[in-house]
């Protein structure tokens, strides 16, 4: 009796015998997608610390450093301008 391997004359372990079903292209996806969420959280802590740090300034250290309450959105968001 002939097996699969046989049929289609590969190993029992090689790399397309797993991925027959696309399930090692599908982990990397998901895999992917993991970090993508982790990354995003990161950067969201780090902009919600930025924030809080800014905001405990009072108005007159914001004015010596030359910015307003205002400002603070776009310099915690890294894309402030002047």
């Amino acid at each position: 009796m002939q097996t699969f391997e046989s049929l289609v004359r590969v190993a029992p372990k090689s790399p397309i015998a797993v991925d027959f079903l696309g399930f090692a292209s599908m982990s990397r996806s998901v895999r992917a997608a993991m970090t993508n969420i982790v990354t995003r959280r990161e950067e969201l802590r780090e902009f919600r610390q930025q924030a809080r740090e800014l905001a405990s300034f009072t108005d007159r250290e914001l004015a010596e450093l030359g910015f307003s309450r205002g400002d603070l959105p776009s310099i915690a968001a890294g894309t402030y301008r002047r």
